[in-house]
């Protein structure tokens, strides 16, 4: 018995000598020694802590598959062990399967109930899984236990962004810069938060105070300007846009924003000059031509308008082609080019019969080219139809409803576009 005694204890001693030897090696940094020793002590007794170390070791060489072999191994032996529990999910998460991280977090915070780093940790997973009202109600969980943390308060704000929570976001990420000024993430998140509940006025105070803080970020200037361009202060924005421009950077979307804010301030000549460097970067996008084409229609150059307003519709997707089919009727009707324009006209009320002063159009623009009156008559009534109370026109469409039953069609005067309201 003695003899066995002695035995446990001189192979005890022996693991002991071992894992200190291992141990060693990984602090040096030796790991081929550290993976020769491991090897050795798992040919005598495989255990849970030997594998566990073995992951280590091929997570410090980036030996992922290896490692997560390794941990699998460990958890076999030992499936309670939240060491091990923790650093497999870490390992799952941090090499792209937050889905099955999400598994072994919840195991570990049951065994460790009070430990609100690893609840953080299965908050963060969440997020990563695409997995935001599960997030969201984990960091809540963690900031009423602790809501002087900055990294706690940042993943809450996250969360309640992502499920439309703007207002508690806001909330939280101004708390957080009132702590750390020089939180560059904190400052984006902000800005379009922000946008998104219509305060213009707290974008532009943000953002000055993200460039105060970090004065060589452009990327506080590319979100206020952005932000600012989304709630239609255009003004505003320009600005914004043209700092952004001057550091060098011509990006298709500042670019064409840019040139659309510069069309809405009534400034032509630099909306056709943005717009056109945005045809060079991207010869396909529908909203660029269409805004080329009103900035040349409301220059009076209507073949370049009618050109650019084609050229739209041929790119564009149906949401977009009311309006497009419907300023390209214009642009040929201030062209002379009538049959076109009717043409366009009626294309633009095919995709939304809700634009029913498009048939007003359509009727006027038939009076203005054609000595038979009919097709006019008839257009005047369907709009009167179509619209009913909604009509803006009703006046002007009876009006000339009767002069035409009235009055030989050579009688009839011409009218224009112009005249409706």
């Amino acid at each position: 018995m003695l003899r066995i005694y002695l035995l446990a204890a001189l192979i005890a001693a022996c693991l002991l000598t071992k894992a200190q030897r291992i141990d060693e090696f990984i602090f040096y940094k030796n790991y081929p020694a550290a993976l020769s020793e491991i090897q050795k002590g798992l040919t005598m007794q495989p255990t849970a802590e030997l594998y566990f170390k073995q992951a280590l070791v091929y997570q410090a060489l980036n030996q992922v598959l290896s490692a997560e072999k390794s941990l699998v191994c460990s958890l076999k032996l030992d499936s309670t062990n939240c060491k091990y529990l923790t650093e497999y999910a870490d390992l799952l998460n941090q090499s792209g399967n937050p889905y099955k991280a999400v598994e072994f977090y919840k195991k570990a915070t049951q065994l460790q109930k009070s430990d609100l780093n690893l609840k953080f940790k299965l908050s963060q997973c969440y997020l990563n899984s695409e997995d935001p009202v599960n997030a969201y109600f984990q960091a809540a969980e963690i900031y009423s236990i602790d809501s002087t943390t900055i990294a706690y308060n940042k993943l809450y704000a996250v969360a309640a962004q992502k499920i439309g929570k703007p207002e508690l976001a806001i909330k939280l990420f101004e708390w957080i810069l009132s702590k750390n000024p020089y939180d560059f993430q904190s400052y984006v998140s902000l800005i379009p938060l922000y946008m998104k509940v219509k305060n213009p006025v707290a974008v532009v105070r943000t953002a000055d105070l993200g460039l105060y803080f970090i004065p060589k970020n452009k990327a506080i200037r590319f979100w206020e300007a952005n932000s600012l361009y989304a709630l239609r202060e255009y003004e505003e924005s320009i600005p914004a846009f043209e700092d952004f421009l001057s550091k060098g950077d011509s990006v298709f979307a500042v670019l064409k924003n840019y040139g659309i804010a510069q069309y809405y301030c009534g400034k032509y000549h630099t909306t056709i000059k943005m717009l056109l460097k945005c045809c060079q970067l991207t010869p396909d996008d529908p909203i660029v031509y269409f805004y080329l084409g009103l900035a040349y229609k409301d220059q009076k150059n209507y073949p370049k308008s009618i050109e650019c307003l084609n050229a739209a519709i041929e790119f564009a997707q149906p949401p977009y082609m009311t309006e497009m089919y419907h300023y390209l009727g214009q642009s040929y009707s201030q062209n002379r080019e009538f049959e076109k324009s009717i043409e366009a006209l009626k294309k633009a009320y095919e995709y939304d019969h809700e634009k029913t002063e498009i048939l007003l159009e359509i009727a006027t623009t038939y009076e203005e080219f054609n000595t038979d009156k009919a097709l006019a008559l008839n257009y005047y009534t369907s709009y009167l139809k179509m619209a009913g109370e909604k009509a803006k026109n009703a006046e002007y469409a009876n009006t000339r409803i009767q002069q035409i039953k009235e009055y030989p069609a050579s009688k009839n005067r011409k009218i224009t576009s112009a005249t409706i309201k």
